[in-house]
């Protein structure tokens, strides 16, 4: 099964978002914190997670990766658009307090300036 994973990055008001389209796995997390790590050298950025199909053990833990790593740059990301299987495995692994999630937009950017 080939798994792929496609990004589209875009502006809204000032701030990069990354839209994501296909699974985030253990076969595309390199590539996926790759692109990221380059995106929060400069600045934040929202990871639109709305068109993620499918994301395993490996993805989650690409995000918790991109996470603390653009943390540690004084950067922060928030995933927007999230789904209901992504949060319950999130909520599973009880990593809540190293992700940050918004519905919206809107939403994502007000966190980002509340927390940085």
């Amino acid at each position: 099964m080939i798994q792929k994973l496609d990004y589209t990055l875009r502006e809204h008001n000032g701030l990069n978002i990354l839209d994501l389209s296909g699974d985030l796995t253990s076969g595309t997390a390199d590539s996926f914190k790759s692109v990221v790590h380059n995106l929060t050298e400069r600045d934040n950025l929202l990871i639109n997670a709305a068109n993620i199909n499918f994301v395993t053990c490996g993805g989650l833990n690409a995000l918790l990766d991109v996470s603390y790593n653009a943390r540690d740059k004084g950067k922060r990301i928030v995933i927007i658009s999230a789904d209901t299987d992504l949060m319950e495995q999130v909520d599973y692994i009880e990593a809540y307090r190293h992700l940050t999630f918004a519905a919206t937009v809107e939403e994502g950017h007000n966190k980002i300036e509340l927390y940085t």
